[in-house]
């Protein structure tokens, strides 16, 4: 007796959610990252007046679920990030009003070593196996927002001998938020600071 096609297609989606429920338990986690940091120093690029691209010099951690409720952190690293306006695709004119605003305030914590925490990228893969410094075409890797979903970005924080090419989007969460080097954030406080003087 040939079966109907309810039954058909109910075999069909039921089977499609096993594969996506089997294949995602071998899947390694990923999720929303920010970054801790302390700045030492902000370069606008071309000028300060009409920021494309900004070098953001000091030390810097990726912390696991977002700046604003970090779950883990990575090892610190001392070097410059670079970022770049995102397209005008993915940011109207207001989301680049606020992204130069934020630019705006790191210059201004900028030597004042203040620990802060900001933006909001994704990553595919185990958080464990993300570095600072550490860039591939493997899991894991960091994403930023692009048209059809995320494109892979260059967040390392590079050395200094490094020439500043192909800048990360910038991309904004809760703003710049100001971390206390008491309480829950008093150890990566700590070892930013510490971060600094590699």
């Amino acid at each position: 007796m040939p079966r109907s096609p309810a039954v058909t297609a109910n075999a069909t989606r039921t089977i499609a959610a096993l594969f996506v429920f089997l294949t995602a338990a071998r899947l390694p986690a990923s999720g929303p990252i920010g970054i801790y940091g302390i700045v030492e120093k902000v370069v606008f690029e071309p000028n300060e007046r009409s920021p494309e691209r900004i070098q953001v010099w000091g030390a810097f951690a990726y912390v696991d679920g977002g700046a604003s409720n970090g779950l883990a952190v990575s090892t610190v690293k001392r070097g410059y990030l670079y970022f770049r306006l995102p397209s005008p695709d993915i940011a109207n004119a207001r989301d680049v009003d606020v992204i130069k605003k934020e630019w705006a305030d790191l210059k201004a914590v900028a030597g004042t070593g203040q620990a802060i925490a900001f933006g909001s990228w994704g990553y595919i893969g185990s958080f464990a196996g993300l570095q600072p410094q550490a860039r591939s075409s493997m899991p894991p890797y960091i994403l930023e927002r692009a048209p059809g979903g995320g494109a892979q970005t260059d967040l390392r924080v590079r050395p200094a001998s490094e020439a500043p090419t192909a800048p990360a989007a910038y991309q904004t969460e809760t703003g710049i938020v100001k971390l206390s080097d008491r309480g829950s954030h008093a150890a990566i406080v700590n070892q930013l600071k510490d971060g600094l003087k590699q």
